[in-house]
């Protein structure tokens, strides 16, 4: 049997019900993820699922959501939330469609806090737990450093050409051809890519040493745009890329 760790997550959002009065609005949710992902990808693992959770605690609790320089997940600071009406259902609701008409900030409020507990899996499949949706660009405090490690693989070779006739490594493909991730001498789970070091420092990011990319259920952690960072794009230029082919392509020496 594999072993496996527990990550548990949680966060707390208070709320201004009425004047004088506050709700706690509160998600909790843990995973069993296996040991063999390494401290690393179990920090990425916990730091991944904890976005997340803020995120949907702050959205149902009416907040509306800023991204830090770092790409922190912070609340929008205002005066305060109100709640639309005392006539709402007590208990949670999914987001209304874009059709209709917008809701007030607080639509999703309840008097009592909002507990959610996801089971935790065990077995070879621990880790899969809940599926969430990928966003436009990555989340977290090393949000940064793993926008620029997707934007060279959408858009670069696995090498550059230096000016000494040698090469500079700008990735590599870590995984197995069915996309699943291999397991090092040591019994780790390796990363399915890693990015250089020497092409993140090209392209104006620092960091010390080679970036790992460890691909979540449902690729929520991939984002849903990038853009040339190689090329002197900026994020202005973002385009939205079919991960699905271009994972392909890697496979296949980009």
């Amino acid at each position: 049997m594999t072993d496996t760790a527990k990550v548990t997550v949680s966060f707390t959002q208070k709320v201004s019900e009425a004047p004088y009065e506050t709700a706690d609005y509160t998600l909790t949710i843990e995973r069993t993820v296996p040991e063999s992902m390494g401290d690393e990808g179990i920090i990425a693992e916990a730091s991944g699922l904890f976005e997340q959770v803020k995120s949907e605690v702050l959205k149902q609790s009416g907040q509306e959501i800023d991204l830090s320089p770092d790409g922190v997940v912070m609340r929008r600071l205002k005066s305060g939330v109100s709640r639309a009406s005392d006539n709402k259902a007590s208990t949670p609701q999914a987001a209304a469609p874009s059709s209709a008409p917008a809701e007030p900030a607080g639509a999703f409020a309840q008097a009592s806090p909002v507990a959610v507990s996801a089971p935790a899996p065990a077995g070879p499949t621990a880790g899969a737990g809940r599926v969430y949706a990928r966003n436009d660009f990555c989340m977290g405090k090393s949000a940064e450093l793993q926008q620029a490690a997707f934007n060279l693989l959408a858009f670069q070779p696995a090498a550059w050409a230096d000016n000494a006739g040698g090469t500079i490594k700008v990735y590599e493909v870590k995984e197995s051809g069915d996309y699943s991730p291999q397991i090092s001498k040591n019994g780790k789970e390796m990363p399915n890519f890693s990015v250089s070091k020497d092409a993140l420092v090209h392209i104006g990011i620092n960091t010390a040493r080679d970036v790992g990319i460890w691909i979540k259920p449902a690729d929520s952690n991939v984002p849903l745009k990038v853009w040339d960072q190689a090329g002197g794009q900026t994020q202005a230029d973002a385009i939205e890329w079919d991960w699905t082919s271009r994972r392909a392509e890697l496979h296949q020496g980009g």
